[in-house]
């Protein structure tokens, strides 16, 4: 027979914190009552929710980034994400797999970011103007922004990265997104914080191009020489710590920011072979996020109260290809009748829950 798990009491320093805690704070007190969160966890816990008057119970081993008195401050805590690993060498110019792609925004920064409305934001640009016929872009760039080896980033850096993106010879991933719309050498610096884009032919929608939406398009220094994962060399909030190849990397805040303050001090990634590894890892107490999931291979996470699952609006989807080529399907009356036999709301509602 399974043992009756003990309750050891809470100290009044603890219990003190109840009004404060909320019911992820509270929960988390029950949690360690009942043996099923260590010290140390608890710890953890009370500084991602901000119960600042966790330093009052002694005897804790303090995590890094806590302060002297124990809890670390609001906005100083090591987040850890069970990461999924990455397909290959994470590199801007060639990089195409989800493990990586999360990987250089931690570090690297694009023209302009593309919002939840589908709206261009100002990033490392801070406006941009098409002439009359749309073939010539002109970017303002921000001023006073700095790489991370302290180089200031500007127009000759732009210039750099889309022709090193723009070249057929480079194996540059963005070719998918760039050929016949800017070509190598299409890419002019007017001064020290302007760039104009010379484009094979007129584009209205150019802006998006050397956006976010293009995770190629992240902001290298004109003297990059290759291998990234060395440095991870960027302008953005967070700075590279150390990499280790297939095992992880870490991240902290870079202090010569141009921008907010990164929150939070330092970023944790563990890399793991598959979805239900990165499941254990959280799970298991041995992360604190992840990125995506399946509903079916989440189920455990997605009816667990202990976890909250943040859902995006996204134009992800799944489709099923018919060759109108082949005798199969070139009589549209084949297709009509494969679509009509679809129940799409009974589909979506049984694997998304």
């Amino acid at each position: 027979m399974k043992r009756p798990q003990s309750r050891r009491p809470l100290l009044p320093s603890l219990e003190a914190l109840r009004p404060q805690a909320g019911d992820h704070g509270n929960h988390a007190l029950d949690e360690f009552a009942a043996g099923r969160l260590t010290r140390r966890e608890l710890l953890r816990y009370a500084s991602a929710v901000g119960l600042t008057a966790l330093p009052a119970f002694a005897g804790f081993a303090v995590p890094r980034g806590a302060h002297a008195q124990g809890a670390a401050k609001p906005g100083e805590q090591t987040i850890r994400v069970a990461h999924l690993m990455p397909a290959g060498a994470v590199d801007p110019l060639t990089v195409t797999d989800a493990g990586a792609l999360c990987l250089l925004n931690q570090t690297g920064e694009f023209l302009a970011n593309d919002d939840a409305q589908g709206h261009l934001q100002p990033a490392l640009a801070l406006s941009w103007q098409a002439n009359a016929k749309a073939d010539v872009w002109t970017f303002k760039l921000r001023p006073n922004v700095k790489f991370h080896d302290g180089q200031p980033f500007g127009a000759k850096d732009v210039v750099a990265t889309f022709d090193r993106l723009a070249d057929p010879a480079s194996g540059s991933a963005a070719l998918s997104v760039l050929k016949g719309v800017l070509s190598k050498g299409g890419t002019k610096a007017v001064d020290d914080h302007t760039v104009e884009f010379h484009l094979d032919a007129p584009n209205g929608n150019f802006a998006y191009y050397v956006s976010s939406d293009n995770y190629n398009a992240v902001m290298l220094p004109a003297n990059y020489a290759g291998n990234y994962e060395k440095s991870f060399i960027g302008t953005g909030p967070f700075k590279l710590d150390k990499f280790e190849a297939r095992r992880g990397v870490s991240f902290v805040r870079n202090p010569d920011y141009w921008g907010d303050k990164a929150l939070p001090a330092r970023v944790e990634f563990a890399f793991y072979a598959d979805e239900q590894a990165q499941l254990l890892a959280l799970q298991g107490h041995q992360a604190d996020v992840m990125g995506t999931f399946t509903v079916q291979g989440g189920i455990g996470i997605l009816n667990n109260p202990d976890f909250k699952v943040i859902g995006v609006r996204s134009s992800a989807h799944r489709q099923i290809h018919m060759r109108n080529d082949s005798p199969t399907f070139s009589d549209k009356r084949v297709r009509q009748a494969l679509a009509l036999a679809l129940d799409r709301d009974v589909l979506v509602r049984g694997l998304f829950k």
